[in-house]
């Protein structure tokens, strides 16, 4: 077989192993893996000796904030900038009201992602109203399968960003369709109690601060504790699978834990910035526009990271998505109560954290580092 390329004399890295192979590649597909003196003939020869091989990560927790530039114009820099760091694989959040075809609604999105991306894509249902909930069943002949429900909004982030209000019986409803499903569909859970969140922020903003750390006690941990227990309890009672994205908290690990004691399908997601970045301890670029830290939930303490990392190495944490959520430092402006939330394209950093965090601290092994990057979400997502 002719082939396009070969990646020559690497040490290839599998969720299983490490071993020195050469990788054949065809029309932009691994074809083969082998010894060298099988895979010698390509019109490129790619010389990887000394250095690992590893397939494409997959981030699976993206998001393009349209309202910033032209759709087109952040989706061509911000997947630029997560290939630059080995993700080849996005699982963007596409944000459903409700309104519109969900034929036409997907299409359209598909449509606008392959004129401009430079990363492959799968899509997670956002959704961003009540509205929204009847007719999930829709989605899956389309290739959805993930949907997201937003516990944590209330008040001006909530009315910024487009999000109307879900609650309880919102939750329960959509969990029911997606038990009725099946074929791998599973709930998303943003895990914060809005109510209390919201209330804890009115009082905090009364007293006028707006520093950084201000963020994480006007939604401390209890909060998104609070909301995961909630969320497990109703997916137990309706056998629905859920994901928890973006998880902070030592506890988050500990539920987990517990649920999947008693059999539940219940995984945890992560980001990088929460297994490298406190509230307790902030960077000097935080303290200097404490909006920039604005992230929902919020960054915690050494405690929870260390947590989180534990959690990684027993498995009980399976992947690590970035929550891209890339804005322009003026959009991001100095009020804390009223900023854009998120943290920027933090997607070109799930690499570089598991390796120079995990692998290179003894943390984690490279197989590992494959396994929560690349074949875990690919089993969780279907692809």
């Amino acid at each position: 077989m002719s082939l396009d390329m070969v990646v020559q004399g690497g040490m290839v890295v599998s969720p299983r192993q490490v071993f020195s192979a050469s990788v054949g590649i065809k029309d932009g597909r691994v074809v083969a893996i082998g010894n060298a003196e099988y895979l010698s003939q390509a019109d490129r020869i790619v010389d990887a000796a000394g250095c690992y091989v590893l397939p494409g990560i997959i981030d699976p927790h993206y998001h393009i904030m349209d309202w910033i530039a032209s759709g087109e114009e952040i989706i061509r820099s911000e997947t630029a900038s997560s290939l630059a760091s080995g993700v080849t694989t996005i699982g963007l959040f596409v944000n459903w009201r409700g309104g519109e075809e969900p034929e036409t609604f997907i299409q359209r999105n598909v449509t606008r992602w392959e004129a401009n991306a430079v990363t492959d894509v799968f899509f997670h249902l956002s959704i961003r109203d009540p509205a929204g909930i009847g007719g999930l069943e829709r989605f899956p002949p389309l290739g959805v399968n993930t949907f997201k429900f937003l516990l944590g909004y209330r008040g001006v982030q909530a009315r910024a960003a487009g999000i109307n209000c879900i609650d309880d019986a919102d939750l329960f409803a959509g969990f029911e369709q997606i038990d009725k499903m099946g074929g791998g569909a599973r709930a998303m859970v943003h895990a914060e109690n809005g109510d209390i969140a919201g209330f804890l922020g009115d009082r905090f903003r009364a007293t006028g601060r707006n520093d950084f750390q201000v963020w994480n006690e006007s939604r401390p941990g209890f909060v998104e504790a609070e909301a995961m227990r909630r969320s497990v309890y109703l997916a137990k009672v309706l056998s629905c699978p859920v994901y928890f994205p973006h998880t902070t908290i030592a506890e988050g690990v500990e539920i987990a834990i517990e649920a999947r004691a008693h059999g539940q399908d219940v995984v945890v997601e992560t980001c990088p910035q929460y297994l490298t970045h406190t509230s307790e301890e902030p960077i000097p670029l935080f303290r200097q526009q404490p909006t920039l830290g604005n992230v929902n939930p919020p960054l915690r303490y050494w405690r929870d990271v260390e947590a989180l990392w534990s959690g990684l190495r027993s498995r009980v944490v399976q992947t690590v998505g970035s929550d891209c959520a890339s804005t322009t430092r003026q959009e991001k402006g100095s009020d804390m109560w009223k900023t854009v939330m998120g943290l920027g394209n933090t997607s070109n950093m799930i690499l570089p954290v598991l390796l120079s965090e995990g692998v290179n601290k003894g943390r984690l092994t490279m197989p590992y580092v494959l396994e929560i990057a690349c074949h875990n979400p690919a089993r969780i997502f279907n692809l």
